[in-house]
């Protein structure tokens, strides 16, 4: 297997811009349904367009229709609860609650396998921490929350 161009490279940078014109479009077998478009831009725009490969496609095709039987299930559970009383009079967990967890299982091995989870996106835990310790920092000390410099207003 050939190894990733460097982003730093003239060559890589002009593939990117010209991936950048592109509009992605889910594959033809892998047809989405109208609920499914919001799922399918957020999971696009987690990675630049230049990484997109066809089969990153079908599985982000296939992990914006779970993550929208998801949050269908999810609101039918609210309305239900988590537990039913069964036909002897019995209670019992919905099993409405199992189809939930194993939805939100594939999810997350979607993005696991898309490299779009935290780790992925962010490296270890404890590089994460220590940049979210800086940014509490400058956000403790922002300039900008003094009133001295000027910011820009909405009319």
């Amino acid at each position: 297997m050939a190894r990733k161009q460097r982003i730093d490279t003239i060559t890589a940078q002009v593939e990117v811009m010209q991936a950048a014109t592109r509009e992605i479009q889910p594959p033809e077998h892998l047809p989405l349904a109208e609920s499914d478009w919001p799922f399918w831009r957020s999971v696009i725009a987690e990675k630049p367009k230049a990484e997109w490969t066809g089969h990153d496609l079908e599985l982000a095709a296939l992990l914006a229709m779970s993550m929208r039987k998801l949050g269908q299930q999810e609101v039918e559970l609210e309305v239900e609860g988590p537990v039913v009383t069964t036909k002897g009079g019995n209670m019992a967990q919905n099993p409405r609650c199992r189809v939930v967890a194993d939805l939100a299982a594939r999810v997350v091995k979607y993005r696991q396998t898309l490299g779009i989870h935290n780790r992925g996106k962010n490296g270890e835990q404890r590089d994460v921490a220590k940049r979210r310790d800086q940014a509490f920092g400058v956000e403790a000390n922002n300039p900008l929350d003094d009133d001295l410099l000027a910011k820009p207003t909405l009319n």
